[in-house]
């Protein structure tokens, strides 16, 4: 039977903010997944068919600082300045937007027999021996059990959740639309005016679809074939080359939220997509 583990806000700084090739901003749902599976490998240790499981993840949002420079419509990234080389001149490198964020965290979790004190042992973990999507935890962790009732639910106020909306860009794919237009559609802002009797000019801004949409990356696509690779740290499992997976989500206010499972985001293996999902039934673009 499944557990649900809350941890209480999270403080995390300068956790990794380029989700994918075309996005930048709040961190990929693969970090937030990432993050269970190494929590359950450290807590389970060298038992390689430990006790302990985390089924999913679920994410509420805080707080959020995207840390770049914004001038009017242009924003731009806040990056390092790199040591000068032998010739005088900055060294290359890959930019690397960061973001400071608060974050609470709803794992579902199998074989927690130890109660508090198994609780008390993830949140040393954590502190000790993890990151964030990259960045650095700032206090150590506090967890706590929670059931799937309208109190937990609360609990997670004021905040909000991300929730999956991949249905809003298979429905359009279905009719025929390209998938990255889709995109476009449901995140551009169109600003219009409208001249009065008076010559008055007032302008107003609508969206496609009300509420606080967003692209995420929720996993990859393979480009390529199973096959072997050389010089690799794992020469047992098959390597193949895979691209981003980019969709629509939505934060919203916690307290819409019906049920705790209705929040995880779990694993999902289709053919060539290796994808989180929040509802196993959803179809994947």
């Amino acid at each position: 039977m499944s557990q649900y583990l809350l941890i209480r806000r999270l403080q995390v700084r300068g956790a990794n903010a380029i989700s994918s090739p075309l996005t930048f901003g709040f961190p990929a749902i693969t970090a937030f997944m990432g993050f269970g599976h190494a929590l359950q490998r450290h807590f389970n240790g060298d038992q390689q068919q430990g006790n302990f499981q985390v089924l999913g993840v679920g994410i509420v949002s805080h707080q959020f600082e995207m840390l770049d420079h914004r001038a009017g419509y242009s924003r731009t990234l806040q990056l390092t300045a790199n040591p000068l080389n032998e010739k005088g001149e900055r060294a290359s490198f890959i930019e690397e937007g960061r973001c400071h964020m608060t974050v609470s965290l709803v794992l579902e979790v199998q074989g927690l027999l130890g109660g508090r004190r198994d609780a008390d042992r993830l949140s040393e973990i954590m502190f000790a021996k993890m990151k964030l999507a990259g960045g650095d935890l700032l206090v150590p962790p506090e967890i706590d059990f929670i059931s799937d009732d309208r109190k937990s639910i609360r609990s997670l106020m004021p905040g909000y959740a991300l929730m999956d909306r991949r249905s809003w860009v298979c429905d359009a794919m279905q009719s025929g639309d390209d998938p990255l237009a889709v995109l476009h559609r449901h995140l551009q802002i169109e600003h219009r005016s409208q001249v009065a009797d008076d010559g008055s000019v007032s302008w107003t801004s609508q969206r496609h679809r009300l509420g606080w949409v967003v692209p995420i990356a929720t996993g990859f696509h393979a480009v390529s074939p199973l096959a072997s690779a050389a010089q690799t740290r794992d020469t047992t499992t098959p390597h193949r080359f895979v691209e981003s997976v980019i969709t629509l989500g939505e934060f919203v206010m916690a307290t819409r939220i019906e049920s705790l499972p209705d929040l995880i985001w779990r694993y999902r293996h289709d053919g060539d997509l290796y994808v989180c999902v929040q509802n196993s039934d959803s179809p994947t673009p």
